[in-house]
């Protein structure tokens, strides 16, 4: 991709994440649960019409804008990477949309699932640093990976899917580790 496609890419991804964010918030305002007549994905369809072409768009950016003919990173993190991704994809939903309903029982629920979907995009973010060969990448998807381990912990998540989580950063460092040395 050529520079300013690249920057393109990037900037129409962030602005539809951004916007995204925009009217879930506005959602979650003006309703503090789910109308119960209303199945959730058509009360949620414009913030999900927004998000996955923007959460798309920057993964296009992270996997092919950023070309650098010396990176390290080979095919079996690289999948370990898409498998990170899926799953902070389907975190990210599925926390944006439990989020609101929880809000009526607990304020502190809504906000551990808020924060559970926002470190899930970082997240993917920090994947998509790591996907490029660069160090400080992998250290921040641990930190964030911890964090949203202890919160889901602690929000009675089923340890399982927590645990493969947190387990996936740690099998893709066995598998960056032969490359560490070359990795920015």
């Amino acid at each position: 991709m050529k520079k300013w496609s690249n920057v393109l890419v990037l900037g129409i991804g962030l602005a539809l994440m951004l916007a995204s964010a925009v009217v879930y918030g506005i959602h979650v305002v003006q309703s503090a649960t789910p109308a119960a007549n209303v199945p959730l994905i058509q009360q949620y369809s414009l913030f999900l019409w927004l998000f996955l072409p923007g959460l798309t768009l920057l993964a296009i950016y992270g996997t092919i804008g950023v070309r650098r003919p010396d990176n390290p990173v080979g095919l079996i993190p690289k999948f370990i990477l898409v498998l990170i991704l899926l799953t902070n994809t389907i975190t990210i939903l599925t926390y944006t949309i439990v989020a609101p309903g929880s809000k009526a029982p607990s304020e502190a629920a809504f906000w551990t699932f808020l924060a559970v979907a926002i470190l899930g995009l970082a997240d993917f973010g920090f994947s998509l640093v790591v996907w490029n060969g660069l160090k400080w990448g992998y250290w921040c998807l641990c930190i964030s990976a911890f964090l949203m381990f202890v919160l889901k912990f602690a929000g009675s998540v089923p340890i399982v899917p927590s645990v493969f989580e947190l387990s996936a950063v740690a099998v893709l460092f066995i598998f960056l580790r032969p490359i560490w040395q070359e990795m920015d």
